[in-house]
């Protein structure tokens, strides 16, 4: 796979990938090339980074990458082929049924997570389930840690990253001698997800079951006839009997 920049202004991104999950419509679009470095410009100032624009064939907004510098060469300067995505496609999440200081909360803390912030995002997802539990009292704790030792079990996690996501949601007590971890991209990915099945089975299945049965018993309701209409139809059919 070679990335690079020739003399004559031309990027080239041979074998590399030509679509991307766009940050702003979120769909895997092909992505079109609209601006590259100046050559010349490089080869002056030498740079360990630059960047280059696209645009999403979907939605025709700009996609910016950035790319770290491998060589400066004659005729041409090579980049290693893996981009960094400035832009983050933002984190989404149903807080409908969610009670209003649990989803300001888990707002924020998805924030956090599309925007690359390690220190803060298990901060915020700690805040959450504090919240969680003391919306639902020791007994809903209780429940919720059988529920996330089954996401363990479910997902295949290591131990090693879940201990990681058991303390974050469950230690009520943290100090300056032992703060919470900073979490790897890819940890940080156990653990939101964890979250979105915690505050599902909390709070949005509920929710969710409640509405559906309600809809259910409403037009059940409305398709059984009232009483007095069945005893006028029961009379009217005796009428029709009797002539």
């Amino acid at each position: 796979m070679a990335v690079y920049l020739d003399s004559r202004n031309a990027f080239h991104r041979d074998g590399s990938a030509n679509s991307l999950e766009c940050p702003h419509c979120a769909a895997v679009a092909h992505m079109s090339l609209i601006a590259s470095p100046d050559f010349a410009q490089l080869k002056a100032l030498r740079p360990n980074e630059t960047g280059l624009v696209l645009s999403c064939d979907s939605c025709n907004q700009p996609v910016f990458l950035r790319y770290r510098v491998r060589e400066y060469r004659g005729d041409q300067i090579e980049f290693y082929p893996r981009a960094q995505e400035v832009e983050k496609p933002p984190e989404s999440f149903s807080f409908n049924y969610l009670p209003e200081k649990v989803a300001a909360y888990f707002k924020d803390a998805l924030g956090c997570y599309s925007n690359g912030l390690m220190i803060a995002f298990p901060t915020l997802c700690k805040s959450t389930a504090q919240a969680v539990f003391a919306d639902l009292g020791e007994r809903g704790k209780l429940r919720i840690f059988d529920q996330v030792a089954e996401v363990q079990k479910l997902g295949e996690i290591d131990d090693t990253t879940f201990n990681i996501v058991r303390r974050v949601i469950f230690d009520s007590e943290t100090n300056n001698a032992d703060p919470l971890p900073i979490v790897t991209r890819a940890e940080a990915a156990v653990l939101l997800e964890t979250m979105k099945d915690m505050l599902y089975q909390a709070y949005i299945r509920k929710g969710k079951l409640r509405k559906a049965l309600s809809m259910r018993r409403f037009f059940a309701e409305q398709a059984e006839p009232h009483p007095d209409e069945s005893f006028i139809v029961r009379a009217m059919d005796q009428d029709k009997t009797r002539t």
